[in-house]
């Protein structure tokens, strides 16, 4: 073998073994990856007919058993939020300026007994908007890079979404089984 095919050979096998760990994903310890504006479940689930009617059919969905600790990562370079869906939620989409396609004519809320979840562990849906908006990225702000995780004590269904990111869609739903 020359020389010249020698090291290439040897850079092809540098190369792969650089950019094997990238491809994959493999090793990541999330459950929900948050991207520029979506949030992408390591596994999704189908919304059934038999959901409630607010719940959204067309975003992601991830199915959990009550008593798991679900953990989203910002994967992205942008800050995002993680912010549950009340019936305060039409206030919010005012606050947001959201209309269209991206408002939900849906009446978003959580199983009865469940606890409001948020970044920023925000006593409700406003105040967490507020917030966002009063801090500018300040509240429940997660930067890329870092974590943030719930547990999931109550079964049935869940809405979320990314405060800065609703306009542009960025919402995904929990659905939580009985243990």
């Amino acid at each position: 073998m020359d020389r010249r095919a020698f090291l290439a050979s040897g850079a092809a096998v540098a190369l792969g073994a650089t950019t094997a760990g990238c491809l994959g994903g493999t090793g990541a310890d999330y459950d929900v990856a948050m991207t520029s504006d979506a949030y992408v479940p390591r596994s999704t689930a189908t919304v059934p007919d038999d959901a409630p009617n607010w719940v959204p059919r067309d975003v992601p969905t991830v199915e959990v058993v009550a008593g798991d600790t679900l953990v989203w990562e910002n994967t992205g370079a942008r800050n995002h939020t993680v912010t549950a869906a009340t019936y305060d939620h039409e206030r919010v989409e005012a606050l947001l300026g959201v209309s269209g396609d991206a408002a939900h004519s849906h009446d978003p809320r959580l199983p009865a007994g469940a606890g409001f979840f948020s970044s920023g562990s925000f006593d409700g849906e406003v105040a967490a908007t507020r917030s966002f908006i009063d801090e500018r990225n300040g509240g429940g702000v997660i930067p890329p890079g870092e974590r943030y995780e719930h547990a999931f004590e109550t079964a049935g269904w869940y809405h979320y979404y990314c405060i800065p990111h609703l306009p542009a869609g960025m919402m995904g739903n929990v659905h939580v089984l009985d243990a």
